[in-house]
């Protein structure tokens, strides 16, 4: 990675405003509006146009969204997530940051109070009488449990941007491409009856284990069908698994509901919805081979991939800027519905990602600073 320049014309740390971030509880379940509140005091006194905009059904749960420079379409948006993973006193990674020679601790220090931070420190430092394209901070809620507030601003505020850098943790090295995010509920319903005359009843288990069974086989077609291609993306197949499975009411009662959760990772390229097609006919299949029972197939997520071209503009400026070249990542992020709001996305933060999620999350401090640094110069090249 490239060195950043680290001198500073005024005493904005970064490191401290993470520091100031990391103290609100901002897990998923609670609300973030206090910490987007700070931040509005912090980005208006910049003249920034700042709003928030809340969740009809949760006004504790706000998407921050400032603009600076002009009014109109194209510049640059600079976004993040203000909600964390949960933690619990006995960890490291709290609400209570901590420092350590080169490191910060604290929950969110990584993934990803510590980007946004940086990019309210770039903000800062750059001359914004002389943006000529709009600048945009887009910071969001909930999106450790499904994207909410990205998919939220979209249909109610998209913003008219032509480039996005997403501040997920990736070493700082700019990141194009991951697998897209699906999963569905699978619920079985059948008859039951006293164990003693098991053909009198209609067992949900026995229809979701065969479905569980065709599901899973149909998984590995899927690897068997990729197999030769080349992907750097890991393991370079979509995947398929049954994280839950519950059922039954006693041992000796034949069960008549049963339950599963389906989770589909679709490759780039490929279309989540029709996987999913696949996998409901493939499962109806199997449970109608058990007579009497019904499948209600419930669907909750259907994300796409990202798949941002390695020319646009946006990825060849932060490979240079960066020394990296475009690369992957195994998670799931915010990108591709920046995307369906007509940016082109490149996901390029500080830290790594097997520093967040963790009883010791960390980040160091050398990283929030070249975070910095390059998001002011990517201000200065897309706004300028």
């Amino acid at each position: 990675m490239k060195r950043f320049r680290h001198q500073r014309a005024d005493t904005v740390d970064p490191v401290s405003l993470t520091e100031e971030l990391v103290a609100f509880d901002t897990i998923s379940c609670n609300s973030n509006r206090a910490m987007c509140d700070r931040l509005v005091a912090l980005l208006e006194p910049l003249g920034g146009a700042v709003q928030l905009h809340a969740q009809p059904s949760d006004p504790g749960q706000v998407n921050l969204v400032a603009r600076f420079g002009p009014e109109g379409t194209g510049g640059l948006a600079l976004a993040g997530h203000t909600d964390t993973v949960p933690f619990d006193s006995s960890m490291r990674a709290t609400n209570v940051p901590s420092r350590e020679g080169a490191k910060l601790y604290g929950r969110g220090t990584c993934d990803m109070k510590g980007a946004i931070a940086a990019m309210v420190d770039a903000t800062r430092r750059i001359e914004r009488g002389s943006l000529k394209k709009p600048l945009w901070l887009l910071f969001t809620f909930q999106e450790e449990i499904g994207c909410l507030g990205a998919k939220h601003l979209v249909r109610s505020a998209p913003v008219p941007v032509d480039h996005c850098i997403i501040g997920e943790p990736t070493g700082l090295r700019p990141v194009t491409r991951h697998k897209g995010y699906v999963t569905a509920i699978l619920k079985f319903h059948g008859r039951p009856c006293h164990s003693s005359d098991p053909e009198a009843g209609a067992s949900a288990i026995h229809a979701a284990s065969r479905s569980v069974e065709a599901l899973l086989s149909l998984g590995q077609s899927w690897k068997t069908a990729a197999e030769g291609q080349q992907s750097d993306l890991v393991p370079p197949w979509t995947t398929l698994n049954i994280g839950l499975f519950q059922g039954g009411a006693a041992r000796n009662v034949v069960p008549e509901h049963a339950q599963l959760s389906l989770e589909i990772r679709p490759m780039p390229g490929l279309d989540p919805n029709a996987l999913l097609e696949e996998a409901q006919a493939t499962a109806r299949r199997a449970a109608d081979t058990v007579r009497d029972v019904a499948l209600e197939f419930e669907v909750h997520d259907v994300d796409t991939p990202l798949d941002t071209p390695q020319d646009a503009k946006i990825v060849r400026w932060l490979a240079e800027a960066t020394g990296q070249p475009p690369s992957t990542v195994p998670f799931y992020t915010e990108g591709p519905t920046f995307q369906a709001m007509g940016a082109s996305p490149c996901v390029c933060g500080p830290g790594e990602i097997a520093q967040a999620h963790r009883v010791d999350e960390w980040v160091e401090l050398d990283a929030l600073m070249a975070a910095s640094d390059l998001y002011r110069d990517a201000i200065q090249e897309f706004c300028t």
